[in-house]
Parts: structure tokens; sequence; C-alpha cells
């Protein structure tokens, strides 16, 4: 998967675990979560390894702006008002 920055118009070429990463990546999951559930479960890695490499690789996407980290979740989107009818 390739992906590119808006920011700074750098390219990123992600090899399988930064695919996983980026496809679980939906601003409510923790990386620890992502980590332990998809990364240690599909590939020959420890957790250690695995969190404090999934850790580098979204700190160097969000220097360039490619996500954003957060401690917390983002806001889950309000309800649609024709459901809640």
């Amino acid at each position: 998967m390739m992906i590119m920055s808006a920011v700074d118009s750098t390219f990123f070429t992600l090899n399988e675990v930064g695919t996983v990463i980026w496809q679980a990546a939906d601003g409510s999951t923790p990386l620890s979560e992502i980590v332990a559930k998809h990364i240690c479960l599909e590939f020959d890695v420890s957790l250690e390894e695995a969190q404090q490499d999934a850790e580098q690789f979204v700190s160097e996407l969000s220097e360039h702006g490619i996500l954003r980290l957060s401690h917390q979740p983002i806001a889950e989107a309000a309800p649609d008002p024709a459901q809640t009818a």
C-alpha cells in the first residue's frame, strides 16, 4: 500500500504490518488493541516488539501530517435522526 502526505507530498510505501495498522486505524481503536488483536495474531512477533515498532511507525506518519495521534478516541458521530424516529 502507498500513502502520500498532503502536507509535504512525501510518499510512504507500507509493508504488510504498516498496512494492517493503517487499515485498522479508525480513530477509536487504541494502537495497543490494534497491535494485540491484529499484528501479534497475524505476524510472528512479541507484543513488546510489535508495540514499540507500531509506536515508531505512527509517530513517523504523524510527523508528516498523515495521521493524528490522540490519547482519547475521536467523538462518535451523532445518531442519525431518521434512525431514532
